[in-house]
């Protein structure tokens, strides 16, 4: 295996920067700095003293439609039961705005002249 620069082993073994950065400095960890003076670490030496990060459980990129397991079903339930009181509630919606235009057509124009109350 290759050399490691800091930030590799940090993100190959359990160790932050700057524990690393001190165990460099302090002479812990044996390791080269570069013509460039970026460090080169061994990984063996990074074995020697800290132990690799545990395999990170990849995440699922499946769509709603791609579910599986148990609770798929159930979802895709749900999910139709939601549509149809969606679908009720817009036809309610729609009932009610043709209820209130028909208000406004029985309503005198805004711009009319107040009827009096008292005939003098």
């Amino acid at each position: 295996m290759p050399n490691l620069s800091p930030r590799d082993a940090v993100k190959v073994y359990q160790v932050s920067r700057a524990t690393l950065t001190k165990a460099l400095s302090d002479g812990k960890i044996s390791a080269e700095k570069t013509d460039a003076g970026h460090w080169q670490i061994d990984p063996a030496e990074l074995r020697r003293i800290y132990q690799p990060r545990a395999p990170q459980k990849a995440v699922s990129r499946a769509r709603p439609g791609q579910r599986t397991g148990p609770d798929a079903a159930d979802m895709a339930a749900r999910l139709a039961r939601a549509e149809a009181a969606l679908d009720a509630e817009r036809a309610k919606v729609e009932l009610l705005q043709h209820n209130l235009d028909d208000l406004r057509r029985m309503l005198p124009p805004p711009d009319a002249k107040p009827r009096r109350w008292w005939p003098w």
